[in-house]
C-alpha cells in the first residue's frame, strides 16, 4: 500500500472524527432545537478544535477514546500537531434537530471541511456531571464522510487513493465501515485492515502516478 504523498494524518483525522464509532444511541421522544447550547458547545469543541484536551478529554467519552485509539495515550498522539500542518481555516459543524433522553442525546450535524467537502448524519452524546461529550457517531455520518473522501485529496495521486477507499467502503457491511474507520482515525490502520478490493484499486493508483511522473 502506497504511504507516500498521502493526506497529512491530522486532516484526515479531523475528517474522520465526525463519523468513526457505531449507530448512535436509541432516541428519545424529547425534541430541542437545533442550536441546544452545551450540546452544541460540545460537538463544535471536538469536530471544530485542534486541543488535544478537547479531542481526547474534554470533548469526548472515555467509551469514544476506548473504541477509537484504545489508550488516552494514543489519542493524545493522533491528535498531536503535525509538523508543517498548514490547514488554511478549521472545518465547521452546525447541528440540526437534537433529541435528548436523560443523560443521552443524539444530533444531526452537518460538518462542512475547509475545502468545502460536506458530511451529514448524527452522532451521539453522553452527559458526564454537567458536561456533553461525544460518545459515539453514527454510521450514516460514517458513510457520509467516507464519500467525500476524494474532494479532500490535494493532488490526483491522493484522490485516485482516497477514492479507492470511499468506493471500496459502499459495500460493506456496517460493523465493517465502523472498523476501519476507528483503525483510521486512530492512526491504527493497516494495510491487512483494509478490504481486498481497496488495496487493489490504491496499489494500481500508486502505479498510475509513478507511469505519469
Amino acid at each position: 500500500m502506497a504511504t507516500a504523498s498521502q493526506p497529512s494524518p491530522r486532516r484526515l483525522s479531523r475528517l474522520l472524527l465526525v463519523a468513526l464509532c457505531a449507530v448512535a444511541a436509541s432516541c428519545g421522544d424529547q425534541e430541542a432545537p437545533s442550536k441546544d447550547g452545551p450540546i452544541e458547545t460540545a460537538v463544535k469543541r471536538v469536530l471544530e478544535s485542534e486541543n488535544v484536551e478537547d479531542q481526547c478529554e474534554t470533548g469526548v467519552s472515555e467509551r469514544f477514546v476506548r473504541e477509537v485509539y484504545v489508550t488516552l495515550a494514543q489519542c493524545r498522539r493522533a491528535n498531536a500537531p503535525a509538523p508543517g500542518d498548514r490547514d488554511s481555516r478549521p472545518d465547521s459543524a452546525q447541528i440540526s434537530t437534537t433529541r435528548v433522553e436523560g443523560d443521552r442525546a443524539t444530533t444531526g450535524v452537518t460538518l462542512t471541511s475547509d475545502r468545502g467537502a460536506r458530511a451529514t448524519g448524527r452522532l451521539a452524546l453522553v452527559r458526564v456531571g454537567s458536561t456533553w461529550k461525544v460518545d459515539r457517531l453514527g454510521i450514516d455520518f460514517l458513510r457520509s464522510v467516507f464519500a467525500t473522501l476524494p474532494e479532500e485529496g490535494e493532488t490526483a495521486q491522493e484522490r485516485r487513493i482516497l477514492g479507492c477507499l470511499a468506493q471500496a467502503t459502499r459495500a460493506l457491511p456496517d460493523a465493517a465501515v465502523r472498523r476501519i474507520g476507528n483503525l483510521l482515525l486512530g492512526q491504527r490502520l493497516t494495510e491487512a485492515a483494509l478490504p481486498p478490493r481497496a488495496t487493489l484499486c490504491i496499489r494500481g493508483a500508486a502505479q498510475q502516478s509513478a507511469q505519469t511522473t
